[in-house]
């Protein structure tokens, strides 16, 4: 099995904290700019937020390219219904969810996937990433 993160929403940690956020009545776009321009401001909103509040990980997209066997494909749909799956041809897949999904994923299973996942977040959203790696070598 080997996956590979091809797309997702630019800026997802400013974008969490900006839900954060408005929640406590900030205007969206406003607290989305001001956090897109503080990134340590957004890390640090987004370090204290419990990952159990799911819906501000909900506002975003991740895309992969996994090649897998079918095998492999019907046990995660049955894991998860949030995996969204089309095949490509052969062993290919583009796969899609969103950030809540992941962290769900990757909290609930130990397995090659779990931690395929894991590892691809790193770079788009590295705070939410440290915190689960952090709970995953325990």
């Amino acid at each position: 099995m080997r996956l590979r993160l091809i797309a997702s929403t630019p800026d997802i940690e400013a974008l969490i904290a900006a839900a954060i956020l408005t929640t406590t009545g900030s205007k969206p776009s406003e607290a989305y700019e001001a956090l897109r321009r503080q990134p340590r401001r957004a890390e640090r909103i987004v370090e204290r937020l419990e990952f159990h509040h799911g819906s501000v990980f909900e506002h975003n997209r991740l895309c992969w390219l996994l090649e897998a066997e079918d095998e492999a494909i019907l046990e995660l749909l049955l894991r998860s219904r949030f995996f969204q799956l089309s095949r490509l041809g052969g062993k290919r897949w583009l796969m899609s969810a969103n950030l809540r999904t992941v962290i769900e994923y990757i909290r609930q299973h130990r397995d090659p996937i779990a931690e395929a996942l894991l590892e691809s977040i790193g770079e788009v959203a590295p705070t939410v990433y440290k915190r689960l790696r952090g709970e995953t070598s325990k």
